[in-house]
């Protein structure tokens, strides 16, 4: 915290206290003096509390009561006090009363104030106490946030951490996957390659610039989607039927956790249409009602068990996505079902509660 700032909060917290003890003594039955008036004349005994309440907090707590030297603790606190309250004394007869009291009146003696305790107890200990235990609540509330603050920005840092490596497990998969096709349809000599380059481009582009915050547009996410099944469109032509359905227009300003989307459509593809005897299918679809979004992805199974030697489903695949999500969201559901020859992911996010 910058000194400024906390010159202010200390301001406010002294303006505070004032206040509230002008106004307890403006509602005593035998008050007859205005507001006002009331809280002037408790700006005299502001030079006590500081020593006080200051005296505490920053001297006694912090060397004798945090190095548990309790006697010592406690025989200076009631010096502190007992100092403070005929300090408070002396600043009303010595200060105070010559500028405001009418003359001609009579001054103690240093010596009379020190020595009548009783009257420095009765008149003067209690508010000092009361200031003394409001600024040490204050403060250990402070203290409180403050530590509870950086526990939170370490979990932040620690998220943000975890998600940068869990998306960079990412990137290297789909460029192999990705460089795999592109290689083959060069062996063909296909007319699809440029294309294939300039959509790969595009991909690259966008997953190593542009989507290295947190929560990146959904528009954005769809593209990337709309690309990746234009490349899959390239590689198996006539041989895969996909579908892949959206709401129109997309929802303005929402965001979305990076490659999320990416990785169930790719794992789609990956266990739905490579290797498949027949004609595979891929149905996907994407809509949203106010700030939830519901994508679901249904892939035809290959009747032939493939053995997955990227470690795909283990690795970087079922197990990054659950990561993700939960690094990222306080409200979401992953559904995962197998039946009827089709394997479904249906995601929903609530992309309002993120953490």
């Amino acid at each position: 915290m910058d000194k400024k700032k906390s010159l202010k909060n200390h301001i406010l917290f002294w303006g505070v206290l004032l206040f509230s003890f002008a106004l307890i003594q403006f509602f005593k039955e035998e008050n007859t003096e205005s507001f006002g008036a009331i809280f002037a004349q408790n700006l005299k005994h502001l030079p006590a509390y500081l020593i006080a309440t200051y005296g505490f907090n920053n001297v006694l707590l912090q060397y004798y009561y945090k190095n548990r030297q309790y006697i010592l603790f406690g025989l200076f606190t009631i010096v502190l006090f007992y100092v403070a309250s005929a300090f408070d004394r002396i600043f009303t007869v010595y200060v105070y009363e010559p500028i405001f009291r009418e003359r001609p009146f009579e001054q103690e003696s240093l010596l009379q104030i020190f020595s009548d305790w009783e009257f420095l107890i009765n008149g003067y200990l209690i508010p000092l106490l009361m200031a003394t235990f409001a600024m040490t609540i204050n403060r250990v509330i402070a203290q409180k946030n403050k530590h509870e603050k950086a526990l939170l920005q370490l979990e932040r840092d620690k998220n943000r951490a975890e998600l940068g490596a869990l998306k960079a497990q990412i990137h290297p998969h789909f460029l192999f996957n990705t460089l795999n096709n592109l290689y083959a349809l060069t062996l063909q000599k296909s007319d699809k390659a440029p294309e294939t380059v300039a959509t790969l481009s595009a991909m690259l582009d966008y997953m190593l610039y542009q989507c290295n915050d947190k929560l990146v547009p959904l528009e954005k996410e769809v593209t990337l989607l709309e690309n990746y099944i234009a490349l899959e469109r390239l590689r198996y032509g006539d041989d895969i039927e996909i579908a892949f359905a959206k709401a129109n227009p997309l929802p303005p300003e929402t965001q979305i956790g990076p490659l999320i989307l990416l990785s169930i459509i790719e794992n789609a593809f990956k266990h739905g249409a490579s290797g498949s005897t027949g004609i595979p299918e891929i149905h996907i679809d994407l809509t949203w009602e106010g700030s939830q979004l519901y994508f679901t992805v249904k892939n035809t199974k290959n009747r032939e068990t493939q053995v997955d030697t990227t470690a795909y489903t283990k690795g970087i695949g079922v197990s990054n996505i659950k990561k993700q999500l939960a690094l990222l969201y306080t409200d979401y559901s992953y559904e995962v079902t197998d039946e009827n020859g089709w394997y479904c992911v249906a995601l929903r996010i609530h992309t309002e509660r993120t953490r």
